[in-house]
């Protein structure tokens, strides 16, 4: 009998690029739910050749067990509008990174034989640290008490991709699959942070589960592989007054990199954001907006394109001469990973950056599974070929 492939249920869906991940991985995605509107518009568009859609538009909350394909995996990249430092910080009880409790309802409502054997839930790294820890701590307990142990690494778009995007990732497998971690012995590296680990030793009553880590992927691509190049007449590029006005608000000891720049033979890139820091020191200190450069070949971590601080801009200098524009979807598409010929098309820039912005690296999520959920635990891939 031939080996069926495995089944995926997605939750917080997004536009589709866990499933962009998952399919990478050999897995099949039977279900995924999204509230958003323009997101599942977005998803449908990703995956327009993918026969009838699976897509359920509904609040979780509304969303039953019996309603669910029995799946070998769910994955959960619930909201972290409540956990992330840029965001409240309300934590994982209030406004929408409360959701995830809807899906742990559905976990629980489950019978015990139709439970996935594998949870992967991707958020940023704040959820260490939100709530001094608690929100981490109730997460990891609730699924304990559901039968499952955790696991808990950091995988970074960087490592494939021309952006900075650390994210924390979160594997659930039943409780008794593998041996409690050895949280004196563990030592941290790249994937298992330091910050992870202290996380996990602050909470050694819980169970723990710690896999080895396999070496990481060597990056082979930078912001220059990835940027397109819009004619000197596009209308992407600023003009002349309110380029100067960038270059005017650039921060004070980024100048200095902006004349190597446009002094080079050769034109080169920088990313930059907004932000509002503070110039001087005590009660002298003046809060200005400035521009931040990023000029180690890395863009920074998109954002949804909500007001002017939060959309990424693209710094072209050399030649005596320096441009700026906003990044394009193409370009961000290219820095989660995605491949061309899967942006959707027939939409409008910043939905599709509202898409790309609120998603993941497809090429991490695909590393962490390959690493950590799949390969990495034989009992999964053994009960699929039943």
């Amino acid at each position: 009998m031939s080996e069926r492939p495995l089944i995926a249920n997605e939750f917080f869906a997004g536009m589709g690029l866990v499933r962009l991940a998952l399919e990478r991985a050999g897995v099949r995605v039977a279900y995924a739910n999204d509230i958003d509107a323009l997101k599942e518009r977005l998803y449908n568009a990703v995956f327009a050749d993918g026969g009838p859609s699976h897509f359920d538009r509904r609040d979780i909350a509304q969303v039953r067990a019996e309603d669910l394909p029995h799946a070998d995996l769910w994955t959960a990249s619930f909201p972290c509008t409540d956990l992330s430092l840029a965001g409240g910080r309300a934590g994982i009880h209030a406004g929408q990174s409360g959701a995830v409790w809807e899906l742990l309802r559905l976990l629980e409502e489950t019978p015990l034989d139709r439970r996935p054997r594998r949870l992967l839930f991707e958020n940023v790294m704040g959820l260490l640290s939100s709530n001094g820890g608690g929100d981490l701590r109730a997460l990891v307990l609730a699924l304990n008490h559901l039968g499952y142990g955790v696991d808990a690494v950091k995988a970074d778009a960087a490592w494939f991709t021309a952006q900075s995007r650390p994210r924390l990732f979160l594997i659930a497998s039943p409780i008794d699959e593998l041996p409690p971690a050895d949280l004196d012995t563990i030592r941290a590296d790249k994937v298992r942070h330091q910050s992870i680990l202290d996380a996990m030793r602050k909470h050694d009553d819980l169970r723990w589960h710690a896999r080895e880590t396999p070496p990481l992927p060597q990056r082979a691509v930078t912001l220059a592989f990835i940027v397109e190049d819009p004619p000197e007449s596009d209308p992407l590029w600023w003009d002349d007054e309110r380029t100067a006005y960038f270059l005017a608000q650039v921060h004070p000891g980024h100048a200095s990199v902006v004349e190597r720049m446009r002094e080079g033979d050769a034109f080169s890139y920088a990313t930059a954001f907004r932000r509002v820091r503070a110039i001087g020191k005590g009660k002298d200190a003046e809060k200005k907006s400035l521009v931040e450069l990023r000029t180690d070949g890395l863009a920074g971590c998109l954002r949804l394109p909500k007001g002017g601080s939060a959309k990424q801009m693209l710094l072209r200098a050399g030649k005596g001469a320096a441009r700026v524009r906003y990044l394009t979807p193409r370009e961000c598409a290219s820095l989660q990973g995605v491949p061309l010929d899967r942006v959707p098309t027939g939409f409008r820039a910043a939905e599709i950056l509202t898409g790309l912005g609120d998603a993941v690296c497809v090429p991490a999520v695909a590393w962490v599974l390959r690493s950590f959920v799949l390969d990495a635990n034989p009992a999964l891939s053994e009960g699929a070929s039943r």
